[in-house]
């Protein structure tokens, strides 16, 4: 596997306090007071821009506690980081001024961290009262903001049987974009395992079910799985992250760099159902502490040729964010070609990957099969437009 020095993510924890008490936090033992100086972060987004990273993600702790976030945002759209992202718990998110300054800043792209739809479970896993109502408010501040979003949703004793309603829940509020982790057990998780944890076998069928919400949806490419080994995912396999490489290096509060490719084997271990498995050349194996807590049970050697059934569609249409990006283009020039669409979406921050001719025509190609846009060849070049007025495309968005 060859690294993509166009999708190079730079990743810096700014923090390791937090304003939350999860359940679940890996970090749990973690040292609350390092925050890294800013001198120190901004001599690392230079340095990373000029490495050639195209992409700046900023974690904690909960970054957006930091009084000079705004700061660190601005700086890193100064330097010509066009994604910025930023990894949070959006409890801070529901003061609408707040998050109009972080889009002014430069803030490109959201990742929540909900795990769950119900607001019982969410807070008494997050330690906070009123979370789940704050972070939601702050997603619907960012959506009218033309703000990326998108979620990490933790796997857990309390979720992992309603996977698929609560990704039907976050779908109807606008996000299309989703990260599924399966716990990793150390920190506070490790701590909270009896109580919160549950093994892999039991959660698979409900995995696979949640991938099929988004096939259904029209958004086959729009749902991961982290720290699932992809024998769980049966004809599901490539949604398994870390099949193919992380491109991203990440820096801790103190300075140390770990890059996640290099490192990515360090906590993992292999089986013996690893050895007759189709995928054992990339895949990196099963977290070791989860070998410690549940063992192999219901790892089975993945086979080559093995496919998900199709799932029927569903009447309701989402778009992906580069859909949605190639919409508000639409929307400014009604006839575009891939070339103008390519310049015009260096100005909109909806879109993930417009970076070449093949990342527009693969959205365009999926908005045709929704009825949503048309094309016409001219001159040797397609030029696409909308299919029906907008006024009625924007009713299904």
């Amino acid at each position: 596997m060859e690294k993509n020095p166009n999708g190079k993510c730079y990743e810096l924890i700014l923090n390791y306090n937090c304003n939350a008490r999860c359940r679940f936090c890996s970090q749990g033992d973690f040292d609350k007071t390092l925050n890294a100086p800013f001198a120190k972060i901004a001599r690392n987004i230079y340095a990373a821009r000029r490495d050639g990273y195209t992409r700046l993600g900023l974690t904690g702790g909960e970054p957006l506690i930091r009084p000079d976030i705004l700061k660190v945002i601005a700086l890193g759209k100064s330097v010509g980081f066009r994604f910025i992202r930023v990894q949070t718990n959006g409890i801070k998110l529901a003061d609408p001024a707040f998050c109009a300054a972080l889009a002014k800043a430069g803030l490109t792209f959201c990742k929540f961290s909900f795990t769950t739809d119900s607001a019982r479970d969410h807070d008494a896993l997050v330690g906070v009262p009123g979370a789940l109502e704050k972070a939601l408010a702050g997603l619907e501040n960012l959506r009218r903001l033309k703000i990326r979003v998108g979620t990490n949703i933790l796997v857990n004793k309390l979720n992992y049987r309603r996977l698929p309603e609560i990704m039907k829940f976050y779908l109807e509020r606008g996000i299309t974009n989703f990260v599924i982790i399966y716990p990793v057990y150390n920190g506070a998780m490790a701590v909270n395992a009896g109580e919160i944890g549950v093994s892999l076998p039991e959660c698979a069928p409900y995995l696979r079910k949640a991938a099929a919400v988004l096939e259904a949806a029209g958004l086959p490419g729009e749902i991961l799985f982290l720290n699932t080994p992809p024998c769980f995912l049966k004809g599901r396999e490539k949604l398994a992250i870390g099949l193919d490489l992380f491109n991203t290096v990440v820096t801790a509060p103190d300075g140390r760099r770990t890059d996640l490719d290099a490192n990515a084997n360090a906590a993992k271990v292999k089986g013996l159902p690893c050895r007759r498995c189709a995928l054992n050349r990339n895949c990196r194996g099963a977290d070791s502490c989860y070998i410690e807590h549940f063992g192999w049970k219901g790892f089975t050697p993945v086979k080559k040729g093995g496919a998900a059934k199709p799932v029927k569609k569903s009447g309701r249409v989402y778009l992906s964010d580069n859909e949605r990006c190639l919409v508000e283009i639409l929307r400014q020039r009604p006839e575009a070609s891939t070339k103008e669409v390519l310049e015009l979406s260096k100005k909109i921050v909806l879109c993930r990957d417009c970076s070449d001719g093949n990342a527009v025509l693969v959205s365009a190609a999926r908005l045709t099969e929704k009825g949503l846009v048309k094309s016409r060849l001219v001159k040797g070049a397609y030029r696409w437009s909308f299919a029906k007025p907008y006024a009625e495309i924007k009713k299904r968005l």
